[in-house]
């Protein structure tokens, strides 16, 4: 194949990037070659053509969002190489550059995202020392977590959804292996060191206030030049980094997420989704952030509680808050978008729309005196109104984006393209009266541009300044001086609204970066305020109770579970009281007795209070919590070749670690992936641990052995869920009451569900003779003293 100059250039370009699939701009499409087009056909279903004997696919450049998605979502790292120059203005090989590097988690477009935030994570490691630093590339948001506890890591890198992971080589086999569906990408160690980066990004020349260890700077530093790498600039969107500490926030395990259903996952119905009534995006991604991170520091709480109180006892304010905020838009993409140079005109008029509205929102803040009053940039806010359409069309250089009036040159060259046709009518008008020639046409097209076409019976009345064009079977085309000159003036307009109107959007875009710092503070305020009105509204409209906090004391009167209630008629309230004294409690009955919804929502009403949430109950009085564990529920780990049984272990582990006398843990079922023998035994040892060390635990079980820890600790309590029956009907009051259970229901729950009734009736009978065989062998007549075998031997 003989190697053209063009395509020397694109093998050039491409051994810069040659881990990517590279667009490469020619005129108005973006094409792939050789075995990146065998992709692009395949992924996006489009023809495979050839050029210069290479293979070849291409997409309009146009439409390049459209198919960018397509292949993000495959899983695929995309390289966009522009065209710098005019074609037009280029005598020479037009010259390219790459201009974008595509990845899932350096995506800004709003096109590509959904409300919820797009975290990328850096990960590395040092002599058994993790760190993560988490960035949302189109909110500039960072967060940084350091670990020597390698499952912490693991937990909080599922808890954030991320959509790509980067690290260290040594880390790539088996963070790929563990997140699987997770765009995952190795950098060299060059990446992870120059710790000036870290200042230049942010403008500092010392950065000790960040309070980051040495490993904690060489992981943001990785990140800065990553993120250098795919936007291809210096200038950097990225607040400072938040140091993810248990000194500030409740660190949360995976299993703990998953068990409350704090957030949306594969569980359905969540407490994200029964809170989520925020009026903006940027609210919705705050109050996600705040569910994963309760506080641990009671002033702070204290503080949230008081200005959701405040908003609670202002209905009529609250409301005109919240109307006022539906029409606030994503200014933190906004503000990322512009720094990017990825912005549009319609993020520009969303921008002054959401900038109008702080006038207004102010006023109604001096009602509560618990908000700080919101920055106003007038001067942006008028440029705004001056400079764009109010319902701009297109792109910048169409003409319809920058608004008349600002720049009186551009009008001069608009009003020239518009008058257009009114002074082609004119001059035809005009060259009819001059030549006697009635049927004298004036027209245009592409190829030989205006022109003046006489039937060829007219051809001897045409005058000496007619210059021939174009010949056609009928007819002569012709130009004269003047008409020349109006195209000329035409064909310059277009160009010059083109550059200008790119120009003068670009200069906008500039004005609204030099107001970046102020806007991002905005953005902050507004999710803050959005996330507060929003828990104020919850409280109001599934009658929450303002929780008050103690030192040791957990009190819940008329508590009921936030998730479970909105979809259940008539839920049924429960009160559990536990303090130094009775801090652990044994809860017995029945599967479908509600057991497992009492002990979580006991942990959700815990998690609630500690963001700043009223909470569903009648009273609840509190101790701050440093950690909520659960352990719930019977799943294996195929992936990392874990049964049932090890899983539980190793989470029953990590609460043995983990847990502190502050600590909350709700245990379900612990013991039952293995012999009955083997599991009350593991269960009771457990149980003995955990009252030691102080911590408030709620342990809901069938091993019925465990309620005679209260005879042996005097900090044990037993609860059961009392059941009513009706000859042989049984009714689950899901009502939590001190005792023990003394039957398990088992048959009658295999009833409910469905069991055809020969084999309930059957169940009835091997059950009726195991009991008679046990009581002649044990002496005993308490069916459920103890376990019994099945079948007798």
């Amino acid at each position: 194949m003989k190697v053209t100059p063009l395509m020397e250039q694109y093998l050039r370009i491409k051994e810069q990037y040659k881990d990517s699939i590279l667009l490469f701009r020619l005129g108005d499409f973006y094409e792939a070659f050789f075995e990146d087009a065998k992709i692009v056909s395949k992924v996006l279903n489009i023809v495979l053509t050839r050029r210069q004997d290479a293979p070849m696919a291409g997409i309009p450049y146009h439409a390049l969002n459209t198919y960018l998605k397509k292949l993000v979502e495959a899983g695929y790292k995309v390289a966009i190489c522009d065209q710098m120059e005019e074609p037009s203005k280029s005598k020479k090989l037009i010259r390219r550059e790459v201009t974008r590097v595509v990845t899932p988690g350096s995506i800004v477009e709003d096109e590509f995202l959904s409300e919820t935030n797009n975290y990328m994570a850096v990960v590395s490691e040092e002599k058994g020392r993790y760190c993560t630093v988490f960035c949302d590339v189109s909110t500039g948001e960072v967060l940084v977590h350091e670990s020597s506890d390698e499952q912490e890591t693991l937990d909080l890198l599922k808890n954030y959804s991320i959509s790509q992971i980067v690290c260290s080589e040594h880390l790539k086999s088996s963070l790929r292996e563990r997140f699987p569906g997770v765009y995952t990408e190795s950098i060299s160690e060059w990446y992870f060191s120059d710790l000036e980066e870290v200042e230049k990004a942010y403008n500092l020349k010392d950065i000790h206030h960040f309070e980051l260890s040495p490993l904690a700077l060489k992981t943001l530093a990785a990140l800065i030049k990553y993120v250098k790498y795919t936007m291809i600039t210096e200038d950097l969107n990225l607040k400072p980094p938040l140091l993810i500490s248990q000194r500030d926030y409740m660190i949360l395990d995976s299993a703990t997420v998953e068990n409350l259903s704090l957030i949306p996952g594969d569980r359905g119905k969540n407490l994200f989704d029964v809170l989520n009534n925020t009026e903006t995006p940027m609210g919705a991604r705050l109050l996600k952030k705040w569910i994963l991170h309760p506080l641990v520091d009671r002033k702070q709480i204290e503080e949230r509680l008081e200005a959701v109180e405040r908003l609670v006892n202002d209905r009529v304010s609250l409301e005109e808050m919240r109307n006022f905020l539906s029409n606030v838009r994503d200014v933190e993409r906004i503000v990322s978008r512009v720094e990017y140079n990825r912005s549009v005109p319609r993020d520009l008029v969303a921008l002054r729309e959401t900038l109008e509205i702080i006038p207004k929102l102010n006023e109604i803040l001096s009602n509560f005196g618990v908000f700080n009053k919101l920055a106003f940039p007038e001067e942006l806010v008028d440029l705004l109104r001056r400079a764009i359409e109010d319902d701009p069309l297109g792109s910048p250089g169409e003409g319809k984006v920058i608004k008349r009036g600002f720049s009186p040159e551009l009008d001069e060259y608009r009003d020239l393209l518009e008058h257009a046709e009114e002074r082609l009518k004119e001059f035809e008008e005009k060259e009819r009266e001059r030549t006697g020639i009635q049927k004298l046409r004036v027209g245009y097209n592409q190829v030989f541009g205006y022109y003046i076409e006489v039937t060829k019976a007219n051809l001897d009345k045409i005058p000496d300044d007619y210059e021939r064009k174009q010949t056609l079977v009928n007819s002569e085309r012709f130009i004269t001086p003047e008409l020349k000159e109006f195209e000329t003036k035409i064909m310059a307009a277009k160009e010059r609204i083109e550059e200008m109107e790119k120009e003068l959007f670009k200069s906008v875009c500039e004005e609204v970066k030099k107001h970046k710092e102020v806007l991002l503070k905005l953005s902050e305020d507004l999710a803050k305020m959005d996330v507060l009105s929003t828990l104020a509204y919850d409280a109001i409209l599934y009658n929450y109770t303002k929780p008050v906090f103690s030192e040791d004391r957990l009190e819940i009167k008329g508590g009921r579970h936030p998730v479970v209630e909105r979809f259940t008629q008539n839920f049924v309230e429960n009160d559990i009281y536990m303090d130094n004294e009775k801090r652990f409690v044994v809860i017995t009955g029945p599967n479908m007795s509600g057991k497992s919804t009492f002990i979580r929502q006991v942990g959700l009403i815990s998690l609630m209070a500690q963001i700043g949430s009223f909470v569903p109950a009648q009273k609840a009085i509190l101790p701050v919590f440093d950690r909520i564990f659960t352990r719930m529920g019977a799943r294996d780990d195929l992936a990392g070749g874990r049964s049932t049984f090890l899983v539980e272990m190793n989470e029953m582990a990590l609460i043995l670690l983990k847990s502190t006398e502050k600590s909350l843990v709700l245990l379900d079922e612990v013991g039952r992936g293995t012999s009955t023998q083997d599991g009350v035994s593991i269960a009771w040892a457990i149980s003995e641990e955990l009252i030691k060390r102080g911590c408030k635990v709620l342990f809901a079980t069938h091993f019925t052995e465990l309620t005679e820890l209260e005879k042996h600790f005097p900090q044990v309590q037993n609860k059961t869920i009392l059941v009513k029956e009706e000859g042989k009907n049984v009714i689950f009051t899901h009502k939590v009451v001190d005792g023990v259970a003394d039957r398990s229901y088992g048959i009658e729950v295999a009833k409910i569900a469905g069991i055809p009734d020969r084999v309930i009736n059957r169940a009835y009978e091997i059950l009726e003779r195991n009991f008679k065989n046990h009581t002649k062998k044990n002496g005993k007549s308490n069916r459920f003293s103890q376990q019994i075998p099945l079948f007798p031997v």
